[in-house]
């Protein structure tokens, strides 16, 4: 049976803090859900989506921080998957307040930002793991 490797504190601090923010921006989301209309500044079309897909990139980001960086791809996946499964009970959720609906083109603008924030995260890391072996 193989033994876990003690992680770093650094590592294992910043992986804590990301799923505190992870759940923070969850219940934030929730709680916007919850509200029959949302006010806006300013509106153009699209913007609902733009919106969405920022937000749940946010998550994705954290989402990825929080489950790990590392090389294999299953880290990427998990981190998507938590975040879309959380975009879809989102728009379950919203089906039932008065003055919102569901829609499905919001979970894909919801599954597209958290796919590009996760993503954004491992681009991140091989880019800084490259530029300190390139250091050395």
């Amino acid at each position: 049976m193989s033994q876990l490797q003690p992680q770093p504190w650094p590592s294992l601090l910043w992986r804590w803090l990301a799923g505190a923010g992870l759940l923070t921006g969850m219940v934030g989301i929730f709680f916007l859900s919850e509200q029959s209309h949302l006010p806006q500044t300013f509106t153009f079309p699209g913007i609902d989506k733009l919106q969405h897909a920022t937000a749940f990139g946010i998550l994705g980001i954290l989402a990825q921080l929080a489950v790990g960086v590392r090389g294999k791809s299953g880290y990427l996946l998990v981190a998507i998957l938590i975040v879309t499964c959380y975009a879809i009970f989102d728009e379950l959720h919203q089906s039932w307040i008065p003055g919102r609906d569901s829609d499905f083109f919001d979970v894909l603008a919801d599954f597209s930002g958290a796919t590009l924030g996760a993503i954004a995260v491992i681009i991140f890391r091989r880019l800084r793991l490259k530029r300190h072996a390139l250091q050395r």
